[in-house]
C-alpha cells in the first residue's frame, strides 16, 4: 500500500479521520430524527420569499431535477439519520485502536 508519510500508510490516515468524525456523524444523525419535515418546509418557504425583483431560473429542468432529490431525501430523513447513527458507531468501535 502507498505510503503517505514514512510508517503512515493510506488506509491508516482514512481510519483516523474516519474514527474522529464518527461524533459529527452521530449528532447529525440524531439532529435529523429531532427535526420535523414541517418545521423545514416552513422555514424554507419563509427564506424562499422574494422581497424584489424577478427570480430569473437559468436552468429550471435541472433546478426541478434537484428538488425532486431533495423531496426524495427529505422523505426518507428517518432512515438516512439511521444509517448515519449506525455508521458513527461502526466507525467508533471498530476503528479505534
Amino acid at each position: 500500500m502507498a505510503e503517505l508519510f514514512p510508517g503512515i500508510s493510506f488506509l491508516d490516515a482514512v481510519s483516523v479521520v474516519l474514527f474522529w468524525l464518527s461524533p459529527l456523524i452521530f449528532i447529525f444523525g440524531l439532529a435529523l430524527l429531532i427535526t420535523s419535515l414541517a418545521k423545514y418546509n416552513k422555514l424554507e418557504s419563509v427564506l424562499g420569499r422574494e422581497i424584489g425583483g424577478i427570480r430569473k431560473r437559468v436552468f429550471p429542468k435541472i433546478e426541478t431535477n434537484i428538488y425532486t432529490l431533495q423531496q426524495r431525501l427529505l422523505e426518507s430523513k428517518i432512515v438516512i439519520a439511521l444509517v448515519c447513527i449506525v455508521c458513527a458507531f461502526i466507525f467508533l468501535f471498530l476503528l479505534k485502536k
